[in-house]
């Protein structure tokens, strides 16, 4: 508890009398606005007073009780408004202000001073009290993952009921009332793009997100909930919030897309009418210039979405368009790239031995590739929409390389050393046609970590398709043996089961590729996803002992449902390696059990893939539901109040439960206090030896605030609360 009572604080100085204060010479803080518990009384339900320090500064005075100040707006100098408590999270020990645990003649004078531009932007990964608040109102929160910018990018739980009607229109209306979860406002919008329900009766809707009426490319959250009943079980893919986005251009779009595209290709072949969109890359989010180009290189042609920022003109992201079979560049394609080309076979056609033989393998393997989508998954086609599959043979000149161009199957020939006829080997079929189905479902940018998922699920689903046909063997996993070096045996393009054996791939994920060839490392980063994949079928072990987990196998057939769920359902456009993780651990629980789940996640931790379970190496706690809060203790005798260094109000009577989980080895306590009108009273305790500790306490209306104390030990908590 703070001996602090009576503070005055500005930038220049900290003062502990209330007779100083600093701005206005001479005066006193009385002199200023005074807010009370007793301002906010009289507010509507989910009303916040509003506050405009550069009209003078503001006192605080706590003698009438505590003050919510998650019901405080403050706007800044710079004109942007953010959350009282948010503020003070963040910039309370630096203005030598503590309000959990303060006694009743505590005081605190805010002026505009102490608030510099930058004062609500957000730190790294930081999640505001706004957004804990707003997901405590959700019935059960088991899980929930920040991204870089602490949005969430996955929650998981009893996250609350639709409204009955039309599930797009249900789910709309229910992201609404999340926003404050994610630091929307009305400045943000998200329009429904797909519903479908599953064979396990649960309902995906689909949300592309704008802003200030502009898409969000990239951005957009799915919606998971129980076709009967309406339970949201789980809010998955990328918000972005305003915050300090520019709202409009400062650069002509013509010359900051030439400039972009001059980055990309020395000679584009053409250029699009630049659009006005935001756009998320792994780093941030920016206002940027979006056109398509065309050009050609080593490879072939190629298309790609390009972004410039609209304030600054850099090329801040590129979005191939056409993804390739493979990595290496072995010969330029220099003739016959007209597309789609000639008729040759139309579905239902007699096919004889005078027609094209690798035509006929593109016809005869592209429909094996829809009958697997079919069988294992019920897909119909690559759009799940009974689409065409339309395939070009024989495209350029002794070219190695098959690509899927967005639109169509497009197969070289091969130079017959390197690579035979692409389209007569159905790894490279499945592989390509897989493409279009990830194009449809999570649309993995060809980039980066993202990129590397995208081309590993097609290796995933080659293999797959594979099983399903020939049955497990270990030419299953090789990928494109048929094609690849057609005089040399037992050669393939891509290893699954041991990636660096082709000698370019990775397979453990703290050595990843990083650098800017091959868009980022897509074929070569590949083969960490390619490992865990095969680990999950078939069980064992690292192949080069980068560690020492043992996975137990469920089976390819398992593990195709497992992966193709993730695409489907739960991954978004630029998901890391950490996404696919946590992605298919949530279809493992969904389609099987929790030794599935564990299975899963072994299988990611032994290719170097963070994101284990929280918990792992803590103690083990006792079983909670409610909102999980995160903490460190620095030191034994260290304590913090929580939620985030605040209270919190219970407008009722009702049960307030909390369970802790602390680092082994440790002995951490948990408190609860209640607002006596004059002081925090404790009203219950757990006192354990370990640092498993749990609460359930039934109170009255009030004030609430939690403390957790390092009896012994030192380290990061999870406390999951729960209030009435």
């Amino acid at each position: 508890m703070s001996s602090r009572r009576i503070v005055v604080v500005s930038v220049a100085t900290a003062c502990l009398l209330s007779g100083c204060y600093e701005g206005s010479p001479g005066g006193s803080p009385e002199e200023g606005r005074v807010v009370t518990a007793e301002d906010l009384g009289g507010l509507a339900p989910g009303a916040a007073l509003e506050i405009d320090l550069a009209a003078g500064p503001v006192r605080f005075e706590l003698s009438g009780g505590p003050i919510d100040f998650t019901r405080i707006s403050v706007r800044t100098g710079d004109g942007r408004a953010a959350r009282l408590q948010d503020l003070l999270i963040r910039h309370g020990e630096r203005w030598g202000v503590q309000t959990a645990g303060a006694a009743s003649d505590y005081a605190f004078t805010l002026d505009a001073e102490m608030l510099a531009p930058t004062a609500v932007q957000w730190a790294a990964g930081e999640v505001s009290w706004s957004q804990t608040e707003a997901l405590s109102r959700l019935p059960r929160v088991d899980r929930v993952e920040p991204d870089a910018r602490g949005v969430p990018r996955f929650l998981v739980g009893d996250l609350g009921t639709l409204a009955g009607g039309e599930p797009r229109a249900a789910a709309r209306e229910y992201l609404a009332g999340l926003a404050p979860a994610y630091r929307l406002g009305d400045e943000a919008d998200f329009e429904p793009v797909r519903s479908q329900v599953d064979e396990l009766g649960t309902v995906h809707v689909k949300f592309q997100q704008y802003l200030h009426d502009l898409p969000v490319v990239g951005g957009g959250l799915t919606v998971h909930a129980d076709a009967v009943g309406g339970t949201v079980r789980a809010v998955t893919g990328r918000a972005v919030p305003a915050d300090d986005l520019p709202l409009a251009p400062a650069i002509d779009g013509e010359a900051a897309i030439a400039a972009a595209a001059a980055k990309v290709a020395a000679d584009p072949v053409s250029q699009g009418v630049p659009d006005l969109v935001y756009v998320v890359t792994e780093a941030a989010a920016h206002l940027a210039w979006q056109a398509e180009i065309e050009y050609a290189d080593a490879e072939g042609p190629q298309r790609d979405l390009v972004f410039a920022d609209a304030v600054t003109g850099e090329l801040v992201a590129r979005h191939p368009q056409i993804h390739r079979a493979r990595h290496r560049k072995v010969y330029t394609a220099k003739n016959g790239q007209s597309l789609p080309g000639s008729l040759v076979i139309s579905e239902g056609a007699a096919v004889g031995p005078t027609t094209d033989p690798v035509a006929t393998a593109a016809y005869e393997l592209s429909g094996a590739t829809y009958d697997f989508y079919s069988a294992a998954f019920k897909r119909d086609s690559f759009n799940a929409g009974g689409a065409t599959i339309h395939s070009t043979v024989r495209f350029g000149k002794d070219y190695v390389n098959a690509f899927w161009d967005g639109k169509q199957m497009v197969y070289g020939d091969g130079d017959g050393e390197w690579a035979g006829p692409f389209a007569q080997d159905m790894d490279v079929v499945v592989h390509e046609l897989t493409h279009a189905v990830t194009q449809y479902e999570a649309g993995l940018v060809y980039q980066n970590q993202s990129g590397a998922l995208n081309e590993a699920m097609s290796d995933i689903m080659a293999a797959a398709a594979d099983a399903a046909k020939n049955g497990v063997s270990a030419r299953t996993w090789l990928l494109a043996e048929t094609a690849w070096t057609p005089k040399k045996a037992d050669d393939a393009m891509r290893y699954m089961n041991d990636p660096t054996k082709d000698g370019q791939s990775y397979d453990y994920f703290p050595e990843r590729y990083t650098g800017g060839q091959d868009n980022g490392g897509v074929h070569l980063n590949s083969g960490i996803a390619n490992l865990a994949f095969y680990l999950l079928a078939q069980g064992g072990k690292h192949p080069r002992g980068k560690t020492d987990t043992q996975v137990t196998g469920i089976g390819v057939d398992k593990a195709a449902q497992v992966f193709y769920r993730a695409l489907a359902n739960y991954l978004e456009p630029n998901a890391t390696f950490e996404d696919a993780r946590t992605a298919t651990a949530q279809a493992a629980k969904d389609l099987y059990d929790d030794a599935a789940v564990a299975q899963v996640h072994d299988a990611w931790t032994a290719v170097g893939v963070p994101g284990a379970p929280k918990g792992e190496g803590q103690g083990v706690g006792p079983a909670c539901s409610g909102t999980p809060h995160k903490g460190t203790l620095a030191s034994k005798g260290a304590a913090q109040y929580m939620p985030k260094g605040s209270y919190y109000y219970s407008a009722g009577s009702g049960t307030h439960s909390a369970c802790l989980v602390g680092p082994d080895k440790s002995d951490y306590d948990l408190y609860l206090l209640k607002w006596s009108g004059s002081g925090w009273t404790r009203v219950a305790e757990s006192e354990g030896e370990t640092s498993a500790e749990s609460i359930s306490y039934s109170g009255g209306a009030g004030y609430y605030t939690w403390q957790v104390v390092s009896f012994a030990g030192a380290g990061e908590y999870t406390l999951t609360l729960k209030s009435p």
